[in-house]
């Protein structure tokens, strides 16, 4: 039984994604104004206030540093970034913009039914460069989303952007083939979606999850 969804509700994903890209875009700011050579020739207390300023501007934008160490996540970006012949190997690097959906037709009628949007963009800041990988998943009734990832890589580290985006698009696979054999009921999709999304690692992440609140379909 197939959703009835009203024709004049307007998809937002671009409008979430462009918000995570604006802030995205405040950090590649801070990394322009940074030069690799001065964080080597630098002090290490220098270094050290660098680093926690980067700290404290991710956690004011409600960012993380995908590893926890903000030291390794900047030193990639400066790395990547660096200077104008870097940036034009970089740029060539970076493939195509994509997007695929997974969608999950509910089974009883007092479910709804999930989509989960997966992507991979290119985020250009004043010429600097980040790939994000994004992974929405909400409830296709009501709209609503549960769960909003954003993971961004270094511009020249496009094959972990790629092995992350390909390891969401099996794994949630994987997913809606147990939920359709019985081996899962619906109540389960979510919770093993973010346990997937908890095991992405990048430089940079950005989460926004309300599966802990989840509960059943319009018609529970």
């Amino acid at each position: 039984m197939l959703p009835i969804i009203p024709t004049s509700r307007i998809d937002d994903l671009g409008l979430q994604k462009l918000a995570a890209a604006k802030r995205i875009g405040e950090v590649l700011s801070f990394i322009s104004a940074q030069k690799t050579g001065k964080m080597v020739r630098t002090a290490s207390t220098e270094q050290f206030a660098m680093i926690d300023l980067f700290a404290k501007m991710l956690s004011c934008l409600n960012l993380k540093t995908g590893t926890g160490d903000a030291s390794e996540a900047l030193g990639n970006l400066l790395k990547a970034n660096t200077d104008v012949q870097v940036k034009e190997a970089a740029v060539k690097k970076v493939g195509k913009e994509k997007r695929d959906e997974i969608k999950i037709v509910s089974k009883s009628v007092k479910d709804s039914h999930y989509q989960v949007d997966v992507s991979k963009d290119i985020v250009d800041k004043d010429g600097q460069k980040v790939i994000m990988i994004s992974c929405y998943a909400r409830d296709a009734y009501l709209g609503r989303y549960l769960i909003k990832r954003n993971y961004f890589f270094a511009s020249d580290r496009e094959i972990f952007a790629d092995d992350a985006y390909n390891e969401i698009m099996t794994k949630v696979g994987v997913i809606k083939d147990r939920y359709y054999s019985n081996m899962i009921t619906a109540e389960n999709i979510f919770t093993q979606v973010k346990k997937i999304l908890d095991g992405i690692i990048s430089e940079i992440r950005s989460e926004e999850d309300t599966v802990g609140n989840f509960t059943r379909g319009p018609n529970a």
